[in-house]
């Protein structure tokens, strides 16, 4: 009976340790949204001071939408930021709130319910449905393509480019070439100051045979400001195939960059094609 009383205590103990953690980080989330909404409070309070006491002699239409749009264009991007933050971040805490239920399970080796843990709470700058687009690709097309197909601009529609900004994960939804080089230039969303980029692969229970030997391996990432088409490296990668399957790669730089370049140099043994299957783009639009 001894041992088993020894067992139930610890296990009441960590469970203890684990609902305060969570009640920290809830409590910590409410502070910083709190501070963020004090923030768009501020904004809001300067854009309608401006409305208001526009300049006597200067009140015209014209001239107030002028102002109006100055302003909007300055703070916009930091709210847009914010309000993006504060949404991942409810959700996440809503992702804490549901496994209190089963922390004892986890304390004693589960881990699948706290995996919406390392969700980043993040703008993805490189989302299709945020404007971001594929501005130039340079690679072999999978099914070899033609003339006309070129002519067309159907060159990739087998496995366009495109997917590489989408959401979905599905068994080939993915930018797909032939053998392992290709260089891929992306417009993000708007220019920001890039401080980190996601690469994800399929895991291999959803790939077909198993097999994701197709996923990229060493690449290069350049920045380009909207002023220049000068490339800036950022550095040379290494996508290891294995978990996790959404890996992170740190980025520091002083520009602000419109557009990122891509230049897959080799994959993970698959002689006949490279399959990317997203690309994710995090960072600021203010320092």
């Amino acid at each position: 009976m001894e041992p088993s009383r020894t067992r139930v205590c610890i296990c009441y103990l960590i469970s203890t340790l684990l609902i305060t953690f969570f009640i920290y980080i809830l409590v910590s989330s409410n502070l910083e949204n709190n501070r963020k909404l004090s923030r768009l409070r501020e904004d809001v309070d300067e854009i309608a001071h401006v409305v208001l006491h526009t300049v006597p002699g200067q009140g015209d239409t014209k001239h107030l939408n002028e102002i109006v749009d100055g302003i909007l264009k300055k703070r916009l991007a930091g709210i847009w930021d914010d309000l993006y933050a504060m949404k991942k971040q409810l959700r996440l805490s809503e992702c804490m709130g549901r496994s209190t239920g089963s922390a004892q399970s986890t304390a004693e080796g589960g881990e699948g319910a706290l995996m919406e843990r390392s969700m980043p709470a993040r703008v993805n700058y490189a989302a299709e449905e945020l404007g971001a687009k594929v501005l130039d690709v340079k690679a072999e097309p999978i099914d070899g393509g033609n003339v006309v197909r070129t002519a067309l601009g159907l060159k990739y529609s087998a496995n366009p480019p495109i997917n590489m900004l989408k959401p979905g994960m599905e068994p080939g939804n993915c930018f797909a070439f032939k053998r392992v080089n290709a260089v891929v230039t992306i417009k993000l969303a708007q220019a920001i100051y890039v401080e980190s980029f996601e690469l994800e692969h399929l895991c291999k229970g959803n790939a077909p045979n198993n097999d994701t030997t197709s996923a990229p391996k060493d690449f290069e990432v350049y920045g380009i400001m909207a002023t220049s088409w000068k490339e800036f490296k950022m550095g040379e990668y290494t996508y290891t195939n294995q978990q996790p399957l959404t890996q992170n790669f740190a980025v520091k730089c002083e520009n602000k960059y419109l557009y990122m370049r891509f230049k897959f140099k080799s994959n993970h043994g698959h002689l006949e094609y490279t399959c990317v299957y997203r690309v994710a783009v995090y960072g600021r639009s203010q320092k």
